[in-house]
Order: structure tokens, then C-alpha cells, then sequence
């Protein structure tokens, strides 16, 4: 039987090159003869041994091994010892069904490069069992890695509450997670020449999408700046198809238009998020009209595409005083929003009798109402703290705060059932972003505004806050992530801060000092309070009335070596007070000054110094990945009027 089933698979041709049409190639079906294969695996092996599908997976790696070997039948016998180091890193055939099999996650590797109507509404999905085949050791390079890749995504869609226990890894499912991911970037999607193929593109995908999930949003970007250049070479960015891609396994099923698409989506939402250009231009994903074929969810994730290149290009042009380009693309995303049902806009919720494909379904329209009105934050957010007379920027201003509370309202409700990080780890960047804007709306606020509505919606948004930091102490709690931890502590810090505003009467003014220089912190004390942005500068939060005469000789360099993010200094009622002369304290990002049990640390961190992180630093060195220092930056884009806001005297050289 064991023979038998050796031969079956190195007759599988996995490692033959064939080639197809990249707009959507064949969908495999589970033949009588696939479906043998799966059965002739737990039939395998002796009874006695106590995995016998782990000895059967190990015995063919061996035979096919050996065999492979003296007859050269690898698809590229260069790379034979990195196939043989590839396949031995690929778990038991017991572990791969369990993870192929646990929640959402065949479903979600097909929905990254497949159309959400063959897959939600046509039931068109391949199913855990057929994913879960493994590749021969013959298999050319990229396909063995593909696997492996496929695992680590799967590992990431783990429910918390799965039994880590029935998995044989030989090591932690995190550990697992990372030792695949590191392979395959190390061994093959490092080697640009062996990505010429539709799973060489599909590799890139998962890495991109892999690296996002753990909040990598940097290396992210210049993976799928990759996955970008290659689709293109492949001519998926054209209308018509002239070239037809390479693909190796003839199970391989990806559509190139989806596939290219979802690269755009998530290369350009990046790109906005950090504050930088897209590298995919004058490509256009939208349509006006829906198409027979398209889902809402299809229709408006490629509206959101196009929407996400206007903004940034609005952003670079940096013309914030003219609100036509703004009220323009306002106007587009209220149009488009209206066009899909009122019942698709309902937040995350279960339903009885829902399957895992429905819920999969919801998760994605779910994550992309979040982004929406994520993108209608971003767009408004540069006249948020402007003020002038006329009132002017009033309409931006609750734009900007309403879609605020609607990402935070829909982020509760998505995170209480979908309590993976790893899962749409996007929506926690938003839901950051969410936050400050509210908090610093309120903080800015000027009580004596009788026009200005914000203060009638203040309890209610700090309710609001409060759930949210709720929400991201869990997620914390179950998965030890630093972003939701980050966000957490950022946001108590800012609550604080809030309080000291509404109890006073004062609102506070922003700006970007050099703490060194700044002759004001004295006057200030107790409530000024900085916050040191990577590769931005010191943001300094105080109240209005306490800004006589700042200086500042220079703007504030990229160079200067401080943590992630510096807290120095709080408001009455809490924290010593440090006068301005004083070095800043630099805290690494897991430690909180929110209340008196901080203090000893606060002192004892005092001696450290700790370092910028680098520019490509993963979330353990610096979690929010510069989300941070796009968001102050598009702030401050405006050169504030003369009333609040940003203090242009801080670092205009004066």
C-alpha cells in the first residue's frame, strides 16, 4: 500500500511546469482518485506505531528522497538540497489536516486570491481535505514553500480557544508559525528568479498578508511592492491578458485579476497609513455600476482602492486649504456608500445556523466598513484641530469625529468574535487611529464654542474609549500582542488628559518642540506632556493658556535617538512633576505612566538609553509601525491657523 501510494503521488506531476490563462484557472474537484488518495493515507501504516500517518508521511518523504535522488527527478536539481530542507520542515500529514481544517482557514487562503462570489455565493471552494495534500520533495521549490506559507497563515487564523495540545510539532505553534515563515523567505521568495510563476505570485501574496497580520506593516509593503511588480510582469495590470503565466501545479488555482486587485488594495491602504505614495499609480479598479457577477463586497473593496490612491494623492499635494480636492472625494465615498444596501452596513454579529463560510463572508464586508470610515478619518483629519472664526472646517471636523465613533462602534463588535490578532489585523491600526482623533478632538475642544457639538457627545465618547481599551486589554490578554497593548496604554494616557481639560475648562494645544529648548515647561509643570513620535519629532500636548513665548531654534531631527514613544511629565493629581531642563524619560514601549505604581519604573528607566527604532523594525521594537507618525503629520500638514491647533512657533524657527 505504502508502495502504491508513493508512486501515486510522484505521478501527481506537482512538480511539472504547465501553463494556463491567469484570469482564472480551473477549480479542482475531489476525484474518486483524489479522494483515494486521502483514504489510502489513513490507511496506511502500521496499527501498532502510535501515528501511523506520521510514519506513512515520513517513509514516503524517505523512499521519494531516495529515489529522487539517484534518478535526478527534481524540477530544479540545483536547488535539491533546498527542496530536501523545504519538504523535512513540512509537519506530519496529522498536524497539516488539523490546521488546514481548524476554523476559517481554507477558506481564507482562497479568498486572498479568488473571487468572493465563486467562494461565498457559488460555494465554488476547494475543500481543508484537497489543501491539505502535501507536495513530493520533487516539487519545485516555490510550491513546497507555498505549503509551508500556507501553514503559518493557517497557524495565525487559530481560534484562542484551540487545543494546542493535539498538534505534534515538536515545538510551539508560534515557534512553528515563524520557523516556516522564516524558511520561505530565506530559501525561496529571497530568489527572485524562482517567482516566475503563479505560485511564485501567490507566495509573495501570503508573505505580504502574513507580515501584515503580525503588524509588520513596513515589511509588508515592501513585500507586496514585490507581489506589485511581478503581477505586472505577468500583464495582470493590463484590461487584456496577452501572456500566459507559468504555473507548476495544476491544482494551483488563482485569479489574476483578484489576485491583482487584492494586491492593490492592501499595497495603496498601507501606503496611506504610513504617509507615502503607492507604487501602483493611474490604476483603476473601480466601477461606477456593479457588475452582474460582482458581489457588493467585490464592488466596493475595488472602489476603496481607487479611493485610497485619491486621498494619498490629495495628501501629497499637500494643498489642505483648498477643501474642494477633499469635499470632492468626501462627496464620491458618501455616493458609493449610499449605492450598497442599508442591511450589508450591519456591524459583525452571529447568526444562528451561520457556517464557517458565512461568518467568513461577514468578517470581510465587516473589515471593510471599518476601513471606510478609517479612510473618511484620514481624510478629514488634517482640519480637525484648525480653527478659525468662520468655522470653516466645521463640517470636516465632525466628519472626521463621527467616522471616528463608527470605526470604534463596528471594532467592538468585530473583535468580540473575531478574537484572533492575527485576523484582519488591520482594523486595530484603525481602531488606534480612531482613538487619538477622538481624544485629541475633545482635548483641543474650547468649551467657550457654543457652536461646536463635541462637548454635548463627550460622555458618550468616552464611554466609547473606554470599551475600546476594554476590547484591546483581551486581546492582549489572549494573544500578548503589542499593538493592542500600545494602543491601550496611548489612549489612558490620553483619557487622563481629557479629564484635566474638561475639569479646568482648558483646551490644549499640540505641537512639535525640542524638549531641551522648550522655556515653558516649568510654567507648565504637572500638565504639559510629551510624546516622542519615531521619525517626526516630540509631540507636546499642554493647555492653551500656558504658551507665552515657546522657542525653538530648529525643527526637531530624524536623527535623534529616543524610544518609540516618550511620556514625560502628567497632569495634577497624579505624577512628580519634571522640569523642562530635565532629560525627557525614555521608556521602552511595554512600560505605562498612567498611575503612581508607574512611578518606580518611570525613575528606575530613567538610566537607560533606549535607541530609535530602525526603520524596518518589527512591532516588538516599535508597534504602531509609523501609523503613529503619519497620523501627527497629517495633523500638523495644515500650518494651523492662529487660533489653537498646532502651534506653528514651536518649529517654524522663530
Amino acid at each position: 500500500m505504502l508502495a502504491k501510494l508513493t508512486e501515486k503521488i510522484l505521478a501527481n506531476g506537482l512538480g511539472d511546469e504547465h501553463i494556463v490563462s491567469h484570469s482564472q484557472l480551473p477549480v479542482p474537484k475531489v476525484s474518486t482518485e483524489d479522494q483515494g488518495t486521502r483514504d489510502d493515507w489513513q490507511d496506511i501504516g502500521d496499527t501498532s506505531h502510535e501515528d501511523s500517518i506520521h510514519y506513512a508521511v515520513t517513509e514516503i518523504a524517505l523512499r521519494t528522497a531516495d529515489n529522487a535522488t539517484t534518478s535526478s527527478h527534481y524540477t530544479l536539481p540545483e536547488f535539491a538540497d533546498t527542496c530536501q530542507i523545504l519538504h523535512a520542515a513540512i509537519p506530519s500529514q496529522h498536524d497539516v489536516d488539523l490546521l488546514f481544517g481548524s476554523g476559517r482557514a481554507a477558506i481564507y487562503l482562497q479568498a486572498l486570491c479568488n473571487s468572493y462570489r465563486e467562494l461565498f455565493e457559488e460555494g465554488n471552494s476547494v475543500s481543508a481535505a484537497m489543501l491539505s495534500i502535501l507536495p513530493p520533495v520533487t516539487a519545485h521549490p516555490v510550491v513546497l514553500v507555498r505549503k509551508l506559507l500556507q501553514l503559518a497563515l493557517c497557524i495565525q487564523q487559530l481560534d484562542p480557544s484551540f487545543n494546542h495540545q493535539s498538534l505534534r510539532l515538536g515545538m510551539s505553534a508560534s515557534e512553528a508559525m515563524h520557523k516556516y515563515y522564516s524558511l520561505a523567505s530565506s530559501k525561496v521568495t529571497c530568489h527572485d528568479d524562482l517567482l516566475d510563476s503563479l505560485e511564485g505570485l501567490e507566495c509573495l501574496i501570503y508573505e505580504g498578508v502574513y507580515l501584515v497580520n503580525c503588524g509588520n506593516l513596513r515589511r509588508a509593503l515592501v513585500t507586496l511592492r514585490r507581489a506589485a511588480t511581478l503581477a505586472q510582469f505577468m500583464g495582470m495590470h493590463r484590461k487584456v491578458a496577452y501572456t500566459t503565466p507559468k504555473q507548476h501545479d495544476p491544482a494551483t488555482r488563482v485569479s489574476g485579476d483578484v489576485a491583482w486587485a487584492h494586491i492593490a488594495y492592501l499595497e495603496r491602504y498601507i501606503s496611506l497609513l504610513l504617509g507615502m505614495s503607492s507604487s501602483i499609480t493611474n490604476a483603476k479598479f473601480g466601477s461606477e455600476e456593479k457588475k452582474v457577477d460582482e458581489t457588493d463586497a467585490e464592488w466596493f473593496e475595488r472602489f476603496q482602492v481607487d479611493i485610497c490612491e485619491q486621498i494619498i494623492n490629495n495628501n501629497q499635494r499637500g494643498n489642505h486649504d483648498d477643501l474642494a480636492a477633499t469635499q470632492k472625494i468626501d462627496e464620491t465615498m458618501n455616493k458609493t456608500a449610499d449605492s450598497i444596501p442599508s442591511n450589508w452596513w450591519t456591524p459583525l454579529e452571529l447568526r444562528p445556523g451561520m457556517t464557517g463560510d458565512d461568518l467568513m463572508a461577514l468578517v470581510v464586508n465587516a473589515q471593510m466598513q471599518i476601513v471606510h470610515y478609517n479612510l473618511l478619518t484620514v481624510l478629514h483629519l488634517p482640519y480637525l484641530l484648525r480653527k478659525t472664526p468662520s468655522h470653516q472646517y466645521d463640517y470636516n471636523k465632525t466628519v472626521c469625529t463621527y467616522a471616528s465613533r463608527e470605526v470604534l462602534n463596528r471594532y467592538i463588535a468585530f473583535r468580540s468574535i473575531v478574537r484572533i490578532v492575527f485576523c484582519c489585523r488591520i482594523v486595530d491600526f484603525c481602531a488606534l487611529t480612531a482613538s487619538l482623533t477622538l481624544l485629541l478632538a475633545h482635548l483641543s475642544r474650547d468649551s467657550r464654542d457654543s457652536t461646536w457639538l463635541l462637548k454635548h457627545q463627550r460622555l458618550g465618547d468616552r464611554a466609547l474609549v473606554e470599551k475600546t481599551i476594554e476590547t484591546l486589554d483581551e486581546l492582549n490578554r489572549l494573544n500578548g500582542d503589542e499593538l493592542t497593548r500600545e494602543t491601550a496604554k496611548l489612549a489612558r494616557r490620553l483619557m487622563v488628559l481629557e479629564a484635566d481639560s474638561t475639569k479646568t475648562g482648558e483646551a490644549y494645544n499640540f505641537g512639535v518642540v525640542d524638549e531641551a529648548q522648550d522655556s515653558n515647561g516649568n510654567e507648565q509643570g504637572e500638565r504639559a506632556f510629551y510624546l516622542k513620535v519615531p521619525y517626526f519629532g516630540t509631540v507636546k500636548m499642554a493647555p492653551q493658556d500656558s504658551f507665552v513665548s515657546p522657542c525653538l531654534e530648529a525643527a526637531p531631527s530624524t536623527t535623534q535617538t529616543d524610544s518609540s514613544h516618550t511620556m514625560s511629565s502628567a497632569v495634577s493629581g497624579g505624577l512628580t512633576s519634571y522640569a523642562s531642563s530635565e532629560e525627557p524619560i525614555r521608556l521602552p514601549q511595554h512600560v505605562l505612566i498612567g498611575d503612581e505604581s508607574s512611578l518606580v519604573q518611570q525613575t528606575e528607566l530613567d538610566m537607560f538609553d533606549i535607541t530609535m527604532p530602525d526603520l524596518m523594525a518589527d512591532t516588538s521594537d516599535w508597534a504602531f509601525q509609523g501609523v503613529d507618525t503619519a497620523f501627527f503629520d497629517s495633523l500638523m500638514s495644515c500650518q494651523m491657523m492662529d487660533e489653537g491647533g498646532w502651534n506653528s512657533t514651536w518649529y517654524d524657527g522663530s
